[in-house]
């Protein structure tokens, strides 16, 4: 096929943003706000938020702004009904970002800890490990419903909420 640049922008647009990683993500979690509880407005409006760009996703502040609410009432609805709190979600949103780049053998966990805004490799290895409950080397084979499945079996809810 053959695109006309300036005629055919809008067009290509679409099919670009239909094949994009957010795309894909997007689809293979088309069941997350159901497993993970989230069956309110508010709780569907911040999702569709949080799984909207590539990398790692918008802080609960920006969020929030978005949405016209504090932040402290984000977080406090987003978690009602049993649902994970948001930043467990938004962790492991960050982590099939993550888990999809180091799919890729030219990133190192060094460098994609820097891409997405990580202080050290360390600290990004550690919230795989809390997400997927296996490490790095082991979860990146998983398939994004696998890292979900996990993330309900053992990285859900805070670590205050867990005690």
């Amino acid at each position: 096929a053959v695109a006309v640049e300036g005629v055919d922008d809008p067009l290509v647009g679409d099919l670009v943003m239909r094949h994009s990683v957010s795309a894909r993500r997007r689809s293979s979690l088309s069941d997350a706000p159901r497993m993970l509880r989230l069956t309110e407005p508010l709780q569907i409006a911040a999702w569709e938020l949080l799984v909207a760009g590539p990398g790692r996703p918008s802080r609960t502040n920006q969020i929030a702004r978005s949405l016209g609410l504090s932040r402290e009432h984000l977080s406090r609805q987003f978690g009602a009904g049993g649902a994970p709190n948001l930043k467990r979600v938004a962790d492991l949103l960050t982590v099939l970002a993550a888990l999809s780049l180091l799919g890729n053998p030219a990133y190192t966990v060094a460098a994609v800890a820097r891409m997405l805004g990580f202080t050290t490799p360390s600290h990004l290895r550690t919230v795989i490990r809390r997400i997927t409950g296996v490490p790095v080397g082991e979860a990146v084979r998983l398939a994004d419903r696998d890292v979900l499945a996990k993330f309900l079996r053992g990285g859900a809810r805070s670590r205050l909420a867990r005690r």
